[in-house]
């Protein structure tokens, strides 16, 4: 394989010829594909007359994601020649294959993938010179723009991704403008053997240590091909199928304070001022997901204590017998520190909300530790509205009962290990219908150890509450979603013939099912939301979180935490 490096007899790219400008185009970010918090800027437009092109691309192109706002996605560039092959890879979507289809603000008659280079300088009409900085990496929004599931893999596939440029030099651009190459550094590295590197050769060190330190790459390829080095190829998943629609978006920690010997307290702030107004606002129980660590190792879900998408705050507890994801947190995110976010949403909230209440409404909460995080929202709420609630909070000391300060003191009571109370749900928890005093439906939420959780689902049970008069939330620890190995088969037609999964004792389905290639969408990775339910149409189910009622259990199961028994037959 090294000799791709080092043999002098690799042919060299061809020169292209001169060219023009065939069309120029830019685009707003705008809402996209259907799907709520998907916008994109793909959609561009013709621009005619002199364009001003600076460093950060053309005068009115905007662009999405955070990182696509790099000097070196200044331009994007596509062959419209492809678009005729692409009318004969799928026939039935040709009328959607025109110029402008995948974004390109620029194109041309004979500039290609197989004669552009990496590094390439060209001069763009009479004064502005760009760099060919890397190839375009298809990603899911493709999927939703061509309304085909699997684009973005084929794109990968036939190598008709187009390319990015960086400006040198600034100018004014038009429509009919010359493009003609004036200097070529790595002539044996076209975009086609890149391509080559990075989808299929993709184990060649001698080639990869080479691309790691070519002149003129983007610093995303060079770090790419330096984590290659490393640690091997990358898991292309996420980028091909969107993190299956996960709105993924950078945040900055901007406070980061201890609140208790265990518990801090995080403030983020969103890197991006063009939020969507109807992505504003949380709902009910809000939490969000974190994406983090050493290669994006973690993700995990928390509750949010307060704010909105712009900046929020979580309460974060430190455990040392975790996954990592708490420790990593405390010991190593600091202030100005970036992560990934993704607003977290809940598939049913079943517990009657304000507008649903008929009569008379007593509130019980009962909390354990962090627990508290998950409705201080609510509670919140409810006081404003002078409703009746009660909120019972067990912690080991009065020192570790995070956010005691924003419970109301007249309607809170603590129980504190250390003082030698005991929170006991028998006594707390009255029939679903209690008329003691002035009859009155009580609505009970738990959040806590799995201990208090047993407790309050026993004696729940056990009085006869309906699923409308509970709310349970999990926060999760280091055994959530792992367990005995079992296998998954399939059944219906979204399955390949004959694929049977084998999920191992330190992953979830959930797992399984999206490293397989499946679009299964989850949001709080403990059981609480039932966005990642799947099917069961054989086989039996060790149930674990509480999203799902007793009746759903029989033929459905959370992806994320329950696990099959020996093998089961799953419909996602």
């Amino acid at each position: 394989m090294g000799s791709q490096v080092s043999d002098p007899d690799l042919d060299l790219a061809p020169l292209p010829p001169k060219d023009v400008v065939l069309s120029l185009r830019t685009g707003k970010i705008r809402p996209f594909g259907g799907v709520k918090g998907l916008s994109s800027a793909i959609n561009k437009q013709p621009r005619h007359g002199k364009v001003q092109l600076a460093v950060n691309g053309f005068t009115g192109d905007e662009r999405q994601y955070v990182m696509h706002r790099s000097p070196d996605n200044a331009i994007h560039q596509y062959d419209p020649r492809h678009y005729d092959a692409w009318k004969q890879i799928l026939p039935d979507r040709a009328h959607k294959f025109k110029v402008g289809a995948f974004g390109e603000n620029i194109s041309s008659a004979n500039l290609s993938e197989d004669n552009i280079c990496v590094g390439d300088k060209f001069r763009l009409g009479p004064e502005a010179i760009v760099q060919v900085t890397m190839l375009r990496q298809p990603c899911y929004k493709l999927n939703h723009r061509f309304e085909y599931k699997k684009m973005s893999s084929l794109i990968q596939s036939t190598g008709f991704t187009g390319w990015y440029y960086r400006v040198i030099q600034p100018g004014e651009v038009q429509e009919g403008d010359q493009i003609e190459l004036i200097e070529r550094i790595n002539p044996r590295w076209s975009l086609k053997r890149l391509h080559h590197i990075l989808y299929t050769d993709t184990d060649n060190m001698e080639a990869i240590s080479e691309l790691s330190q070519l002149e003129g790459f983007s610093k995303e390829f060079v770090d790419l091909f330096q984590k290659r080095l490393s640690k091997g190829t990358e898991n292309m998943n996420g980028r091909l199928l969107g993190d299956f629609a996960v709105p993924w978006q950078l945040y900055k920690l901007v406070e980061k304070t201890q609140l208790t010997p265990r518990v801090q307290k995080f403030v983020f702030k969103s890197e991006d001022s063009n939020i969507d107004s109807e992505n504003l606002q949380f709902g009910r129980f809000p939490h969000v997901r974190l994406r983090f660590g050493p290669d994006s190792k973690f993700t995990r879900a928390y509750s949010v204590v307060s704010g909105d998408m712009r900046s929020f705050e979580l309460g974060i507890a430190r455990d040392d017998n975790s996954r990592g994801g708490s420790v990593f947190l405390h010991d190593n995110l600091k202030v100005g520190d970036i992560l990934e976010v993704a607003k977290g949403h809940n598939a049913v909230i079943p517990i009657l909300g304000s507008d649903q209440e008929s009569r008379s409404t007593r509130h019980i909460f009962v909390l354990g530790g962090i627990g508290v995080t998950a409705f201080i929202g609510e509670i919140k709420a409810l006081e404003k509205k002078s409703a009746n609630f009660e909120v019972h909070y067990a912690v080991r000391s009065r020192d570790e009962a995070a956010y005691l300060d924003l419970l109301p003191a007249e309607r809170t009571t603590v129980y504190a290990k250390s003082e030698g109370r005991r929170l006991d749900v028998a006594t707390l928890i009255p029939s679903p219908n209690d008329c003691r005093d002035d009859c009155f439906k009580a609505l009970v939420y738990c959040c806590g150890p799995s201990s208090l959780l047993t407790a309050c689902r026993d004696m729940t049970t056990r009085l006869g509450y309906p699923r409308s008069q509970t709310h349970f939330e999990e926060f999760g620890g280091a055994e959530t979603g792992t367990g005995d190995p079992f296998e998954a088969d399939r059944n219906g037609n979204m399955w390949s013939t004959g694929q049977v999964l084998k999920v191992p004792r330190e992953k979830s389905l959930l797992e399984v099912l999206n490293e397989a290639g499946f679009e299964i969408d989850s949001s709080c990775l403990v059981g609480n939301c039932g966005t990642c339910t799947v099917d069961v149409c054989k086989g039996n189910v060790v149930h674990q979180g509480t999203a799902l009622e007793e009746e759903q259990k029989e033929s459905s199961m959370l992806s994320c935490v329950s696990r099959g028994k020996g093998k089961i037959v799953i419909d996602c």
